[in-house]
Formats: C-alpha cells, sequence, structure tokens
C-alpha cells in the first residue's frame, strides 16, 4: 500500500430479474495517494491489487483477485491525479457471509491494508423482497464510461453512509423483486419511505416522509431524494416500506447513515411550551435527583438531544429541566411516558448493580451505556482469568438495528475494578480497533509493528473463538 493510500469501497446484495442473488462491490481510489510506475508505453500509471474473499461457514465460495489499474500519464507528477475506480459483481447464494478484503500498492509502500465485513444476502423467490438501500451523493445524466452509470444515470454512491453539511439532498434507490408475481404486471404498488432516528426509530422530522406509487416489474425500481439541510447532526435510518394499494406492508427495508450539520442544534425554547403539572414530572422535586435521571438518558437519547446535556444541562433552571424530561418520554410514548420511563429506570437501576460503584454511575460505564442503548446481549463470553491477556468480555448481539452479528470487546485494563472499557466493536459508529487483541496482551507482548493484529496463539488463548464463534 502507498504511504497514505486512500481507498473507499461499497458493496451491496442484488438479484438479476429471475431473482438470483449477487453482491456489487465499489472501489474507489485516491488518485493522488498511490505511486506511480512506468508500464510498458513508457507512461506512469498506477496498480492496486484488490483482493475479495466471500467467506461461508470458513470456506471461501467466491472470490475477486485482480489488478486495478489508473489511467497513463506521461510525467511521473502525481499531484492532480484523477481518482480511478471499479465495479465487480460476485454471484452467490443466499445466506450470511463474511467480507474479506486487501489492497496493496504495487508500486508504493509493500505493506497490505485489510479489512473484514459481513453481508446478509436474502431473496426468496416466494415474496416480494429488496435489494440494499443505496445512498447516493451525486445523480446525474450518464456519461459513456462513466463509472457510476446505473439505469441510465450516472449514480455516485454515499461512501460510508456519510451526509456532510455540504450535502442538502440525498438520493436514494433501490432495486424490488417478485412484484409482477404478487400485484400483477402493469400494476402499482406503494413505497413508503421515510427518515427515523436510529436510537428510537421515531420519526426524524414531519417532512422525512414520502409516498411513492411504482410500477411493477421484473426489477422495479424505487428512486427519490429527501431535502436533508434542515436535518441535523445524528445518526438516523433511512427507511423503505413496500405495500400493495391497501397499504398491506410486504417488507421493510432500512439503512443508517450518519448526518453532520453543525448548524442546526437543539433550541431550549422549543421547550417552552411543554406543560409539566399534573404529570409524573411534577412529583420529581429535588433538583439533583432530576439531573442524575436526565443523565441517565443519555444512552438512548438522540444526537441533538446529547446536545442538550452536554453544552446546556447545569445551564438551565429547574422547571427547564422538568419540561425536556418529560418531552423526551412523551414524545417516545405519548400514550403512557410514566410508564416508558418507570421501565427504562429498572434497566437503570440493573446496570448500576451490574457495572456501577458508588464512584460511578452504572449508566456512564462504557457496558452500561451499551446495555441501555442497545439492550442486553444474546451471549456473553467472559475472560477474566486469561493467562496473558487483560480480563476481558465479548458482548455478541445475533442482530442489532440493521446489522446482524455484532460484537463489543470490553476490557479492564486496570484489572482491579469493575470498570471494563469498550476496546473494540464491528457495530457501526463504534469505536474500531483492529489491532484489539494485541492491546489486551500489550502488558506481556510489547511491540512495536502496528501491522501485527494478532499475537502469536499460547495456551488458553480464546480471542478468535469468543469473536468468531461466539453463536
Amino acid at each position: 500500500m502507498g504511504q497514505g493510500m486512500k481507498i473507499m469501497l461499497n458493496h451491496k446484495a442484488y438479484a438479476t430479474d429471475k431473482v438470483q442473488p449477487y453482491i456489487e462491490f465499489t472501489f474507489r481510489v485516491g488518485g493522488n495517494t498511490v505511486a506511480y510506475a512506468l508500464n510498458d508505453e513508457k507512461r506512469y500509471q498506477a496498480e492496486v491489487l484488490i483482493n475479495v474473499d466471500v467467506i461461508r461457514d470458513d470456506q471461501v465460495v467466491n472470490n475477486l483477485h485482480y489488478i486495478l489499474v489508473s489511467e497513463s500519464f506521461a510525467d511521473s507528477v502525481v499531484s492532480g491525479r484523477p481518482d480511478f475506480g471499479d465495479v465487480q459483481n460476485l454471484p452467490v447464494d443466499n445466506g450470511d457471509y463474511y467480507l474479506s478484503f486487501s489492497f496493496k500498492d504495487l508500486h508504493g509502500d509493500t505493506t497490505t491494508a485489510s479489512y473484514v465485513d459481513y453481508i446478509s444476502v436474502h431473496f426468496p423467490k416466494d415474496s416480494v423482497c429488496t435489494s440494499g438501500i443505496d445512498l447516493l451523493s451525486d445523480v446525474r445524466t450518464a456519461e459513456p464510461g462513466d463509472l457510476y452509470a446505473k439505469y441510465g444515470l450516472s449514480m455516485t454512491p454515499l461512501f460510508y453512509n456519510f451526509a456532510g453539511e455540504q450535502l442538502y439532498n440525498l438520493p436514494f434507490v433501490m432495486e424490488v423483486y417478485n412484484t409482477e408475481r404478487f400485484f400483477g404486471k402493469g400494476k402499482q404498488f406503494l413505497a413508503k419511505c421515510y427518515i427515523e432516528f436510529l436510537e428510537n426509530h421515531k420519526l426524524a422530522t414531519p417532512q422525512s416522509i414520502m409516498t411513492l406509487n411504482v410500477k411493477t416489474a421484473p426489477v422495479a425500481l424505487v428512486f427519490s431524494r429527501f431535502n436533508i439541510y434542515q436535518l441535523p447532526s445524528g445518526n438516523y435510518n433511512l427507511v423503505t416500506e413496500i405495500m400493495d394499494m391497501d397499504s398491506t406492508v410486504y417488507c421493510v427495508n432500512r439503512c443508517f447513515f450518519q448526518r453532520s450539520n453543525p448548524g442546526m442544534s437543539l433550541r431550549v425554547e422549543n421547550y417552552d411550551n411543554v406543560v409539566v403539572e399534573n404529570t409524573f414530572v411534577a412529583t420529581i422535586t429535588d433538583k439533583k435527583q432530576l439531573e442524575d435521571y436526565v443523565a441517565s438518558l443519555y444512552p438512548i437519547a438522540t444526537n441533538m438531544e446529547r446536545d442538550f446535556f452536554d453544552k446546556r444541562m447545569k445551564k438551565v433552571s429547574f422547571e427547564m429541566l422538568q419540561k425536556f424530561f418529560y418531552s423526551f418520554w412523551i414524545t417516545r410514548n405519548p400514550n403512557d411516558p410514566e410508564g416508558e420511563w418507570l421501565a427504562y429506570q429498572k434497566k437503570v437501576d440493573f446496570v448500576q448493580k451490574a457495572f456501577g460503584s458508588k464512584l460511578v454511575k452504572g449508566y456512564r460505564t462504557d457496558r452500561g451505556r451499551v446495555y441501555l442503548q442497545y439492550g442486553p446481549p444474546n451471549d456473553i463470553k467472559d475472560a477474566p482469568f486469561d493467562p496473558t491477556a487483560y480480563p476481558y468480555q465479548v458482548w455478541h448481539y445475533y442482530h442489532l438495528q440493521d446489522q446482524n452479528n455484532v460484537k463489543f470487546v470490553f476490557w479492564c485494563p486496570a484489572e482491579v475494578t469493575n470498570d471494563y472499557e469498550l476496546l473494540h466493536s464491528d457495530k457501526v459508529d463504534e469505536p474500531h480497533d483492529p489491532s484489539w487483541q494485541m492491546r489486551l496482551v500489550k502488558r506481556i507482548h510489547q511491540q512495536e509493528n502496528y501491522q501485527i493484529t494478532k499475537p502469536d496463539d499460547y495456551f488458553g488463548n480464546e480471542m478468535d473463538n469468543y469473536w468468531r464463534f461466539n453463536d
């Protein structure tokens, strides 16, 4: 890999008009981040080795292995080189797969960049189903040779599903299969599309919802865009619901994206008209207790609500704090806000007993935050007495929001406390450290080669087993 080589990748599961599944891979290499060398025509060209293994049950069922080349240039000056990329498809069967990627700049640094991801491919032939939702950063008329040409348009993927503040519109596209079989040829069906908060699945804004009329086809397209100019910074899902004309839902699809929009923030005056008299909140009269209750909401709050905790909670009046607390719960359960709070309070009490102490509130610990935010894991592997590693735990969620097979690694470098810290996770928007295994054994293995991500095997080492096989 050339020093500082940047490569962006995008992958989605699709199917043909015969509902035969495949995975589409899009690669984009930063033209100024790779090395160039003379080719056979005496022109300067970059070459990047790309390898992708599609793995199921520890077996490689399909793979890509090829060299991606750039344009060629008459001189060796690398400034201003355009990005270059490629789109490749691999047929697969329905199932769950690990995707193992590796990239190497053949004319630059000798090291190889590696990355592992997970994808679920599910296209039943006996029901309406959809591809993954493709979020886009740009849509325009396709020109000959356009890398991102699709459906007669040039559709640039929104790499990493990150919508920066300069993006005012969010285009998206999705394929729908088996519509003619279930809705009839030449008929119409509905696609309800909306943006919800990732944390609580509530509608983000009243404007972030639309219902589209779509015509059936062997591969029907749902294609539109949302205006996200006023969408605050935070984590969201773009959701599609495929329905018949009687509004019966056939399938639901979600796609995570992260919005950065620092110009939009929560306004305290939004709570001026909230009335707390004769509600359960009016019975909370101790300010310190209420501050503790409000602080305990942080793990399940939206990013905009967290902005209130970080910048305003200590500055607002007690009455405004009451209004915020009541508004928080009534927006989540208008019929029974008190019941919703009491159910959550039981979870807060649990994490206090399980992970907290007299010095640290349970909801402020990493394990407490993850438990409150995502719920209890399906499985926990505990390794308090590994002969070489610091004490650690691996939490496994079979399904978590829009991801499958998600894990969290917590460790306790202090060893004598119960305050385990989050070391690594494959959950989107959580701390990610490919060298987490080396950090766990750092007290024994002091090493300086940061390309090494795993320690040599030793007696009692269960890290790989706990990470990969705790199903």
